[in-house]
């Protein structure tokens, strides 16, 4: 890594009329990668050239689009495909700079307050009684109707700092914390709304304990039980519902949309939806800046979103 002594001459000559200099030295403290970047916001925090201080804020921003970029190629290639890491790489295209353990020590956290009343619970509808209890009575999480189209709603930081969301992001942290409790709970791709769906697991023996270190395989269990609405207070309703919720948005019934899916369906509908928010908020550059993630999933800007 490079000296701090050498850092500090490099950052002075980012004031330089040449823009090739300031270019050169741009490259070298991009190649350095997240590491140098506490260093430089330090320098940034407290220089008092304002050309200097944006162009620091420009690397900065640079190196952290960077090392997002490869951590969702990183995503992508794995074969967890984390729905929680999905949701922070969202996160960070809002907030690069985001402390990710604020939001993993929180997931850790209800899940604890949520196992600690789950052994009284004896069926699946219990255990969702028991898990909306915890997480709209006592973390009173709730859908923002007020604001629907703040892309807040759509970064789980914000989500859980603001303990409100769209759909889909109240359905990503519930089925979170719900599959580290060891419950089979897995996303439904509804077109106009995102769900959940409890699938069976009655064949299981011995069951999950309610501490799972890795994420639920789908084809692990059986049919789906039921359905849960996080954006009504995990509201429980069945196979019927749907097929009466597609006649009423007037969209032509599909297997799929009674079913489960993967989480790279999940990473596309959050992109989706914030780049609709962004386009409601008139955020062009933000707008852009997603684009380019929904193409690295080879997707383009037309799509359904949480309306």
């Amino acid at each position: 890594m490079i000296s701090e002594s050498e850092l500090k001459a490099m950052l002075y000559l980012l004031d330089d009329t040449d823009e090739q200099v300031v270019g050169t030295v741009a490259g070298r403290l991009l190649s350095e990668g997240a590491e140098i970047v506490p260093l430089l916001e330090q320098y940034w925090l407290t220089n008092q050239d304002p050309l200097r201080a944006g162009r620091i804020e420009e690397i900065i921003r640079n190196i952290q689009r960077k090392e997002l970029s490869a951590d969702f190629d990183d995503w992508l290639k794995s074969t967890e495909k984390s729905l929680l890491q999905a949701c922070l790489l969202v996160s960070k295209i809002h907030y690069p700079g985001l402390d990710e353990s604020l939001v993993l020590n929180f997931v850790e956290k209800m899940r604890m307050d949520a196992w600690m009343s789950l052994y009284n619970a004896s069926n699946p509808y219990d255990k969702i009684k028991i898990l909306n209890h915890i997480f709209f009575e006592r973390y009173n999480f709730k859908g923002n109707s007020n604001d629907y189209h703040n892309p807040d709603n759509s970064l789980i930081n914000r989500v859980i700092e603001t303990r409100s969301g769209n759909p889909i992001s109240l359905c990503n942290l519930y089925a979170i914390v719900a599959q580290k409790l060891g419950l089979p709970v897995f996303g439904v791709n509804l077109p106009q709304h995102f769900v959940l769906a409890y699938c069976d697991d009655s064949h299981l023996n011995p069951v999950i304990p309610f501490n799972t270190p890795t994420a639920l395989n789908r084809e692990d269990f059986g049919p789906i039980l039921f359905y849960i609405n996080p954006f009504s207070r995990g509201q429980i309703f069945l196979h019927k519902n749907i097929r009466d919720f597609l006649q009423v948005i007037k969209v032509e019934s599909q297997p799929a949309f009674f079913d489960t899916c993967q989480n790279p369906e999940i990473l596309k509908r959050m992109l989706r939806n914030l780049h609709y928010a962004y386009e409601k908020n008139r955020d062009e550059g933000r707008m852009k800046y997603v684009s380019y993630y929904m193409k690295k999933l080879g997707m383009t800007e037309e799509s359904d979103t949480e309306e």
